[in-house]
């Protein structure tokens, strides 16, 4: 049995952040929340994760820093749903530092995706992207799009093209920071979800060439989306121009129903989710033996829970600890040498909708 002095120790690791910009944290399919950390290519690192790229053309521009990396999760998204995107200041907690994003960042938010033919070992860096949505200065509320981030709670809805083929994308946001082009610079703030889109259609998605991108590459330090002084221009009559290409949305009938996922599913014996992480049901025992084992099962999971949780939280982790494997040891000392306790139950997911809390 694990120590709940190393648990504790793990568990504030996760809880106290640096200095953090802002960081994609939470992924909505049609109103429903994915789980914090879920289908999300994130830096492990807590202290990088809120961070922006270093350099335009470094391969990070594609999915982030450490973005090459898969998670064990891919999000199920039929052709034409609206996604929610879930931004956060602190990566952990929504309620702490400002919001989303700190007031003074100024800039825009685009959203691409790219066709990938396998979700675990297509590099992320190149060819095949192309840009879905993007907001840089909205004249009818007289906002720039971090400012709406801000107002509007940290989330950002937006559909996928009804026109997308089935199969498995990355989809790319990014938000750009101008307000300090003088200084450090501008600031690209990018993180990947990893998605099944099931469509009418099968085989690869047709993008016109000049709506096709590779990135790095698609930007330059001289584009005028990078240049633009917030504090000298009115964007109201000079007009603010987003980086990259001309959105590219292919049309059609819908998703199918005949669309089967086969990479990245959460696993049937899942009873909790944390991040990309399942917890399966610990062995059943009749004596004091078995229920030592089934405890060692359980706090063996949870060690793996803690490790593999992404700055966005381990709260699934402490649940998991809490409601099984504290309640199994409890059992193994008292007697109570039948179980487990509610087999095979599965524990609230944090499946909130969204915009609610």
């Amino acid at each position: 049995m694990r120590s709940n002095l190393f648990i504790a120790s793990l568990a504030t690791t996760f809880a106290s952040l640096a200095t953090a910009h802002t960081v994609l944290t939470t992924v909505f399919v049609n109103g429903v929340n994915q789980g914090d950390g879920t289908c999300i290519r994130m830096s492990k690192n807590p202290d990088r994760a809120t961070f922006p790229i270093e350099g335009i053309n470094n391969a990070n521009m594609a999915c982030g820093l450490e973005g090459a990396t898969p998670v064990a999760f891919t999000c199920p998204a039929p052709a034409g749903s609206t996604l929610t995107f879930a931004f956060r200041e602190w990566a952990d907690e929504p309620t702490k530092g400002a919001g989303p994003i700190d007031p003074s960042h100024i800039g825009s938010v685009a959203i691409y995706l790219k066709q990938v033919s396998n979700i675990a070992t297509t590099n992320p860096a190149g060819g095949g992207w192309f840009k879905i949505y993007s907001d840089g200065y909205d004249s009818s509320r007289k906002q720039w799009s971090a400012k709406k981030l801000i107002a509007d709670k940290g989330l950002l809805s937006f559909s996928l093209p009804s026109g997308l083929p089935t199969g498995y994308y990355l989809a790319r946001s990014e938000i750009l920071a101008i307000h300090d082009i003088s200084g450090s610079g501008p600031q690209f703030f990018v993180n990947c979800a990893q998605l099944f889109v099931s469509g009418s259609t099968t085989g690869t998605v047709s993008i016109p060439s000049d709506k096709s991108v590779s990135i790095p590459g698609y930007v330059k330090y001289s584009d005028p989306g990078v240049t633009y002084n917030v504090y000298e221009s009115n964007p109201d009559t000079k007009p603010y121009k987003v980086v990259g290409p001309a959105i590219f949305r292919p049309s059609g009938p819908g998703p199918s129903t005949n669309a089967k996922q086969t990479d990245g599913v959460i696993p049937a014996g899942c009873i909790l989710k944390n991040a990309n992480w399942c917890a399966k049901e610990v062995p059943d025992y009749s004596n004091e033996n078995e229920c030592w084992k089934a405890s060692d099962d359980c706090w063996a999971q949870l060690d793996k829970c803690y490790t593999s949780a992404p700055p966005s939280g381990s709260r699934g982790c402490k649940v998991w600890q809490e409601k099984k494997c504290d309640k199994i040891v409890d059992s193994c000392r008292s007697g109570d040498w039948k179980g487990p306790r509610n087999k095979g139950q599965k524990s609230k997911n944090y499946r909130r909708r969204a915009g609610r809390d």
